[in-house]
């Protein structure tokens, strides 16, 4: 049991840390490390990011479906495709603040992953 936790915590943070290694930016792992639990704070931080990881996502979105040529109504397609997922996976009956910065940093993350994928098309 004793060397289980430290491999499970391990895979955990290694989970934890690929979309972060895909560019969280320093000034939103400051916001986070200075908010001190405060929901309104970390709210504020989730949604600053979001909006700044959106504008990536668009600019790389842009570039790879210019790029793509024949192909862009298939890409356009895939791109639907995945704002569904989002909604299926990230909206909640949002009901308290708590559960609404979970929801805002679901949407956060993905949008992250979505972005570096066109990014490294």
């Amino acid at each position: 049991m004793r060397f289980l936790m430290p491999v499970i915590f391990s895979i955990v943070a290694l989970g934890s840390t690929s979309v972060s290694a895909q560019g969280y930016s320093d000034e939103y792992n400051k916001c986070l490390n200075t908010s001190y639990g405060q929901i309104e704070t970390v709210k504020k931080c989730v949604d600053k990011e979001l909006k700044s990881q959106e504008k990536k996502l668009k600019k790389h979105y842009e570039n790879y479906l210019k790029n793509s040529g024949d192909n862009q109504s298939y890409v356009e397609q895939q791109h639907k495709i995945w704002q569904n997922r989002v909604n299926q996976q990230c909206y909640l009956k949002v009901t308290t603040s708590l559960l609404k910065v979970k929801q805002n940093k679901c949407i956060l993350e993905m949008t992250m992953e979505r972005a570096y994928y066109y990014q490294m098309r």
